[in-house]
């Protein structure tokens, strides 16, 4: 049967907004595989990083920029492997969904530990 999956069913909907989201995210796309100085991001008031250090957060307003980041072994350094928006109700959004004047000021506020 078209447009099914295994045994006859359809495939979850939350995959196609999972694809939908990610295809909308250009301007995260350009952090991906930046180094991420943790140790910056720790002293750093403005952001908040996980007690196992693989998610940092920073946040104006309503809205929320997280990173994940992993450790390349090769390299010794962090990085950042995933980014995404968030809304204060923990709805993850698309980059048309963060107003432009927060998007910049998350994005100049991530930039302060990458690189």
């Amino acid at each position: 049967m078209r447009g099914t999956s295994q045994g006859g069913r359809v495939p979850p909907r939350v995959a196609m907004t999972q694809h939908y989201i990610d295809a909308h995210q250009s301007c995260l796309r350009r952090c991906v595989g930046l180094r991420v100085n943790l140790f910056r991001a720790m002293h750093d008031p403005r952001f908040f990083v996980a007690d196992d250090q693989s998610v940092l957060a920073v946040r104006v307003g309503d809205y929320a920029l997280t990173a994940c980041v992993a450790f390349d072994e090769a390299f010794a350094y962090f990085y950042v492997r995933d980014c995404s928006w968030y809304r204060c109700d923990l709805s993850r959004l698309a980059d048309d969904d963060v107003p432009d004047h927060v998007r910049h000021e998350l994005l100049r506020q991530l930039a302060a530990v990458l690189g």
